[in-house]
């Protein structure tokens, strides 16, 4: 007797199969589970028909467009923990980030680096911004497509007022009414009875802003120092991500970053980009979907994806309540100062 057709039943002939969900399927019947494993399987499958060229690396992403936190730290140390514990192979980092808390950061980079074999290296398929920023100076070299930017890395932090402040703000406005002064000299009593009025201003502000400011500068300088810049020149370029640029949202691209680090350590076509490129791709078409699902009403369950670690297990589903994009903050939580500052949220950069 013939072996059956494990697509028959009875005499009824071949049952057809029911077609694949789209995305847009899943995405709008909300199922957690189902975008979770999907989209896993998804990068899995992607990272497999990528093998044989990034064979020579521990592959690991950083996707995540709300706020770099110690969490994510976590996630890069467990995962580089399983993948290559040993430092067997060289590390490759593709990297989509607004920015966060500048700890985490540097630890990132400096788990990376400590952990690669040889090099670790960051592909950035589109923004990489402040904190994030920060990641890509331990790299040996970061890998940049045409719509790739990083940003100016001076930490930013919460007013009283609720908006987003520069930590260089505070420094630049006194040496404005300086130089407003100098050059008239008459308006020297009016500046001083406006700043007597302000009961808001803080004179403590002036160095605590100051030296949260050279704390990015520092961590800056050790990163690129340990990516093998010369000490002078690390200082050079990290003072220069402080306090060049007039906007902490400027996009640095990769045509301009190629003239700050070199065109050795900036990278505009390669296997590790396009792969880079893949992964954002994949990624982003969920993350932007759940956000115009949510956007309209018809699901307020998710507020886009994160992916942070391996391809095979990193993939979460982030609430609404993230939905608020990260940038660079100030690094310390504990003083009454440092929590106001921690609390810091994107207003340019948001989607």
């Amino acid at each position: 007797m013939a072996a059956k057709n494990p697509t028959d039943v009875g005499n009824d002939g071949p049952i057809a199969e029911l077609p694949e969900q789209t995305w847009d399927e899943v995405m709008v019947e909300g199922d957690a589970d189902k975008i979770r494993d999907r989209l896993q399987g998804e990068l899995s499958a992607l990272l497999k028909r990528w093998s044989r060229r990034l064979g020579r690396y521990c592959v690991l992403v950083l996707y995540n467009d709300y706020t770099l936190t110690y969490e994510d730290a976590d996630k890069i140390y467990q995962a580089l923990n399983n993948s290559n514990p040993r430092q067997k192979k060289d590390v490759l980092l593709v990297l989509v980030s607004r920015g966060g808390y500048p700890i985490p950061a540097y630890q990132i980079s400096k788990l990376c680096r400590e952990s690669a074999r040889e090099k670790f290296m960051v592909s950035v398929p589109r923004h990489a911004k402040s904190a994030a920023t920060l990641i890509c100076l331990g790299a040996d070299a970061v890998h940049m497509g045409p719509l790739a930017h990083m940003g100016p890395i001076d930490p930013q932090w919460r007013n009283d007022e609720g908006g987003l402040t520069s930590g260089l703000a505070l420094q630049n406005s006194l040496l404005t009414i300086t130089k407003w002064v100098a050059e008239n000299p008459g308006s020297q009593g009016m500046w001083a009875e406006v700043l007597s009025r302000d009961k808001n201003f803080d004179y403590g502000d002036i160095g605590y802003f100051e030296r949260i400011t050279e704390s990015a500068a520092q961590y800056a300088e050790r990163l690129l120092v340990a990516g093998k810049s010369a000490p002078d020149r690390a200082a050079k370029i990290a003072r220069h991500l402080v306090y060049e640029y007039k906007d902490h949202g400027f996009a640095i691209d990769r045509d301009e970053a190629r003239a700050i680090f070199g065109e050795d350590s900036v990278v505009v076509s390669s296997d590790e980009l396009s792969f880079g490129e893949e992964v954002y791709r994949l990624i982003s078409k969920v993350d932007h979907g759940l956000e115009e699902i949510d956007s309209d009403g018809s699901n307020a369950l998710y507020g886009g994806v994160k992916v942070v670690g391996s391809l095979h297990d990193g993939v979460a589903l982030a609430p609404p309540s993230a939905r608020q994009r990260g940038t660079m903050r100030a690094p310390d939580e504990d003083s009454e100062r440092g929590l106001r500052a921690s609390l810091v949220l994107p207003g340019q950069d948001a989607r």
